[in-house]
């Protein structure tokens, strides 16, 4: 199939190590940081503040600490790990202070000021400066099963003007040696505003549901009499992966590879041909996103997106050439493909596309692979050597189940290999292919 004639461009050098390998399990699985079981409360502090530092939602803060508003005082110390279903804390006193008062006092401690009155047999509210008070047991907020977790994500962040080694390094909680050793630099190398470096966070992240499939399963099917090969994928599974595979194992544009070739290469479940490329430099005419960089962009309108923990949407895209900066486009975002046209939006069928796609070879009859979504969490890839219209690929996605769709490069590019077999092998070498990869347990990153 012709190639769409779109104006794109290519991402030139970045600054800061680049992970290479196509099967992306060199890169160094990083455990989980060791997270505290409680913080200590300093001078200025806020609960949101301490949200912030903690990667704990407010709520989760208050439930796991017994607290009914937002009142803190330094030195205290705050459970930011366990169970909200806390056992009712032992009794203690409190001298009264000038300005005090029950309410005040009740808060503080997360405790009634009903309860405060009964266990001092007081029959106001009036208290005194130095005056002694019992304090009752805290009452221990409703269990509540927790919707979020804390995952260690990595990200490059940019060197501000005035930024330091060691400014950066206690911003992201490392030493700056680890912040040398984890992009790659040793002590004789500056450090510079400007520069891109990798950095961890600890992100709260929905509690992805449980699988309720394998995390991949491969078929020959036949929707309405056409056969067509699927592959479907549960993104539930913590350690699938989906990313593109390219040819050339620096992240990096310039040369191609058939199907069968990336499938072996990369040692992915799964592989089908990516989306539209230059015929001879085989740059990608969309934008690409890999392990939270930003390889390539172009004008393709939509894409599918898929966050470190396995949610994935198809959305528009955002790019640097509609008047955003590049550093905002896809932020929280690991892998990013753009594609298209669109086929399918909540289940209808579109038959109207974006004026991006202008090339008439593009709506003829030919052989099809196409990316789709049955909900955020499950993933379908379909190829057919069958010759079809976008129109007709369309239905055929829709009599799967899919939601939303996107076509991928057709005619000669099609192709999906299973195991590291080509099933259906691409006639030509195409830029870059999409991997499922289910046994996954590296770095996460997002943009």
């Amino acid at each position: 199939m012709r190639r769409l004639l779109l104006t794109f461009l290519t991402l030139g050098s970045v600054t800061g190590p680049i992970v290479t390998g196509l099967t992306l399990t060199g890169v160094a699985g990083a455990a989980p940081s060791t997270a505290p079981a409680t913080v200590t409360v300093k001078s200025g502090d806020t609960l949101f503040l301490i949200s912030r530092r903690s990667g704990v939602s407010v709520n989760r803060l208050r439930a796991l600490n017994g607290l009914k508003g937002d009142i803190i005082r330094a030195g205290q110390v705050l459970r930011v790990t366990g169970s909200a279903s806390v056992s009712a804390a032992p009794a203690g006193r409190h001298t009264v202070s000038r300005g005090d008062t029950l309410s005040l006092i009740a808060r503080r401690y997360g405790v009634s000021v009903a309860a405060l009155k009964a266990g001092n047999s007081l029959r106001s509210s009036v208290i005194r400066p130095g005056q002694v008070l019992k304090l009752p047991p805290q009452t221990a907020a409703p269990s509540r099963p927790a919707t979020s977790e804390v995952r260690t994500v990595y990200r490059y962040v940019r060197m501000a003007v005035g930024d330091t080694p060691t400014r950066l390094a206690a911003r992201y909680r490392l030493s700056v040696d680890h912040l040398r050793r984890l992009n790659g630099l040793n002590t004789a190398r500056l450090i510079v505003p400007g520069q891109k470096l990798l950095v961890p966070a600890r992100v709260p992240v929905p509690i992805p549901p449980r699988p309720v499939n394998s995390a991949v399963t491969f078929k020959r099917l036949t929707p309405l009499n056409i056969p067509v090969q699927v592959a479907n994928v549960d993104l539930r599974h913590r350690n699938t992966l989906i990313a593109p595979v390219l040819a050339s194992p620096s992240m990096a544009f310039g040369s191609g590879a058939r199907v069968s070739q990336l499938a072996r290469s990369s040692g992915a479940r799964v592989v089908i041909n990516g989306s539209y490329f230059h015929p001879q430099t085989y740059a990608p005419a969309g934008d690409i996103v890999m392990q939270g960089r930003m390889l390539t962009w172009g004008r393709i309108p939509m894409a599918l997106a898929i966050t470190p923990d396995n949610r994935a949407t198809i959305r528009a895209s955002t790019t640097p050439l509609l008047g955003r900066p590049l550093d905002t486009t896809w932020v929280g975002m690991e892998t990013v493909i753009a594609t298209g046209p669109r086929i399918l939006s909540r289940g209808q069928l579109l038959t109207r596309y974006s004026a991006a796609f202008r090339d008439p070879a593009l709506f003829g009859r030919a052989a099809r692979s196409a990316v789709g979504l049955i909900g955020n969490r499950d993933l379908v890839l379909v190829s057919t050597q069958v010759k079809l219209t976008t129109t007709e690929m369309g239905r055929v996605m829709a009599r799967l189940g899919v939601q939303d769709a996107l076509l991928l490069d057709g005619g000669s590019s099609t192709g999906i290999a299973w195991n590291g077999r080509a099933v259906i092998e691409s006639v030509r070498k195409v830029s870059y292919g999409i991997g499922v990869f289910t046994d996954y347990t590296g770095r996460r990153y997002a943009r």
